[in-house]
């Protein structure tokens, strides 16, 4: 889903900062969608992250005026009152 957003938005002429755990992945992509994209890698649980794919996405593009955040977190499937306080966390915070 992610990767149809980026295509879309570079077809519509936006420049795209795309961001995964997957490097490999994420800098082919960055490559076929052209030069209007970067790729940075990163763990959107970590605040840490956040800031920097910021910070140097903007340095190469100005500042951010869109974000679509479609990272996902797996988590076992369970009813809300069985699950344990951590894995509920992991999935509504990404903590």
């Amino acid at each position: 889903m992610g990767e149809a957003h980026a295509e879309r938005f570079v077809a519509e002429g936006a420049k795209v900062i795309l961001t995964d755990l997957r490097q490999d992945a994420g800098s082919a992509l960055a490559e076929r969608l052209g030069e209007n994209v970067i790729f940075h890698l990163q763990d959107v649980t970590s605040a840490g992250d956040w800031t920097r794919v910021v910070e140097q996405g903007e340095g190469v593009f100005g500042p951010i005026t869109e974000l679509v955040n479609n990272a996902g977190v797996l988590s076992p499937i369970a009813r809300t009152d069985a699950m344990r306080e951590e894995s509920y966390l992991k999935v509504l915070l990404w903590r």
